[in-house]
């Protein structure tokens, strides 16, 4: 049996497709931009590609209902499509409705892919606490949304945005209207306005069976903070406790958002600050989230949150409690350690500090470090952390000591 998979250039792809491959499901990838397609051809097909059986460009065809044809022609029988990332998941969806291989359609993926939508959506639908937030589209709508809501800062970012990236915090009237037009510039969506939540943040993974049940296998607590002036950066994130009341109360307030989204079989990350008032959506994709988390807990769990999802993308199984191991998970520490480069590096010139930060008690492996000759760009949202660390011990203050250590250890020069 084979199954299609949309741009696999990344290690939350190879998870899935390693497992799937195991037990006999073979890979059909479609790239949605020439540049994954050139990703995938000269750094990654040497290493993967005995895992792929067949390849297609999307931008190749003239409709997607053309790539449709092509693909049923030489693979009628494919059990399911894998749009694992936030950029391809509205094509995944189309895709698999057009192949008929029972995903979610695409008014569904719709709602958690466009941000502006997705708020609407849930302000009709669901009885769940949401911020006020519009989607504009001049100066004179931009300044009318911040005197409706009457505060300071207002929240700027693209409808179809990732990663944090082009997010503004704007403070008046000047700063507002420039956030709007960097958002237009970079042509990730539209412009979405966003009444500030204060409060914790707090990010809640889990998967969507196919009757739209949610298990919530982690939640993590972000610590961000404004660095060398940029607002909002990731510092580190630490894991809640399962046993926690927060962790219910989340789960709750997250199982109600998937219900009104009609969401089934899919990975879900929500983002959700808690204040006085309780909990507050600030969004939702129909994904995994980002940083390496999955990773991080699957390590807490001791099960593979990669191979969970594979088989609910392209099955129709039920979720129990016991498909995770949350004992283990409670037993366990962890904290996820986002290196920040102050200074941009055109070219590294050596990796300091790397051996003393695995003799660290709770180490548990670096998520990202960059190379030797690689540039070292100043950190200005998830995609530009310099280095991303794990660590995981049963003690928390031995992981809050080494994150500390890690610190002062590793850097570039």
């Amino acid at each position: 049996m084979a199954y299609l998979i949309l741009d696999p250039i990344d290690p939350y792809a190879w998870e899935m497709m390693e497992f799937l491959d195991r037990v006999g499901e073979r890979a059909v990838a479609v790239f949605t931009t020439p540049r994954q397609y050139d990703l995938w051809r000269y750094r990654f097909a040497e290493e993967w590609g005995h895992l792929v059986d067949d390849a297609y460009l999307a931008p190749q065809y003239p409709t997607m209902a053309r790539l449709a044809q092509e693909i049923a022609s030489r693979w009628p029988q494919l059990s399911g499509v894998i749009p694992w990332d936030e950029r391809s998941v509205l094509l995944g969806a189309e895709l698999g409705e057009r192949l008929k291989l029972g995903w979610n359609p695409y008014h569904v993926i719709e709602r958690c892919r466009d941000k502006g939508v997705m708020k609407a959506w849930l302000r009709r639908h669901a009885s769940v606490r949401l911020n006020a937030a519009e989607t504009v589209t001049d100066a004179a709508e931009a300044l009318d949304f911040q005197r409706r809501v009457g505060e300071w800062p207002i929240v700027v970012k693209p409808t179809a945005g990732a990663g944090s990236i082009d997010v503004f915090f704007a403070h008046d009237d000047q700063e507002l209207l420039s956030a709007c037009q960097r958002v237009l510039r970079a042509g990730a969506g539209e412009v979405l306005l966003e009444e500030y939540i204060g409060g914790e943040e707090y990010a809640i993974n889990g998967m969507v069976d196919t009757a739209g049940d949610l298990l919530v296998t982690d939640i993590w607590k972000y610590d961000r903070r404004t660095i060398h002036g940029v607002p909002n950066l990731y510092y580190h994130v630490d894991r809640l406790p399962s046993r926690s009341a927060l962790f219910g109360l989340l789960g709750d307030y997250a199982a109600l958002v998937v219900e009104a989204l009609e969401l089934r079989r899919a990975p879900i990350h929500m983002e959700v600050k808690v204040d006085d008032r309780g909990p507050c959506l600030i969004e939702v994709g129909a994904r995994f989230g980002g940083g390496n988390l999955p990773t991080l807990a699957s390590q807490l769990h001791g099960r593979s949150l990669f191979e969970l999802a594979a088989c609910h993308y392209i099955a129709h199984l039920p979720l129990r409690r016991h498909d995770v191991d949350h004992e283990r998970y409670d037993r366990l520490f962890a904290r996820l350690v986002s290196g920040i480069q102050e200074q941009p590096l055109a070219r590294i010139q050596g990796v300091l500090g790397v051996a003393e930060a695995e003799r660290l008690e709770s180490f548990a492996g670096f998520g990202l470090l960059r190379r030797v000759g690689q540039p070292a760009p100043k950190t200005l949202d998830l995609d530009t952390i310099g280095w991303e660390a794990y660590l995981i011990h049963p003690d928390e203050d031995q992981v809050v000591r080494d994150s500390i250590e890690i610190r002062r250890l590793v850097s570039y020069r």
